[in-house]
């Protein structure tokens, strides 16, 4: 769950639409500022994509 992932690496890009510049990239140390800002993205209707779940609740992650 992307709400549970503060401190893993991502694995997916999460852009938002407009302007499409990533919040997170693969390979980026996934924080709770990261993940807040998100929350907060999608609660004000941005286009979220990126990620395989659209819904952007769950984010892929890499194994350490």
């Amino acid at each position: 769950a992307i709400q549970e992932s503060a401190g893993c690496i991502s694995g997916e890009f999460v852009m938002a639409y407009p302007p499409g510049i990533p919040i997170l990239a693969p390979g980026e140390q996934i924080t709770g500022e990261i993940i807040d800002y998100i929350v907060y993205a999608k609660a004000k209707g941005c286009f979220l994509t990126g990620t395989e779940d659209m819904a952007i609740e769950n984010i892929r992650v890499v194994e350490e």
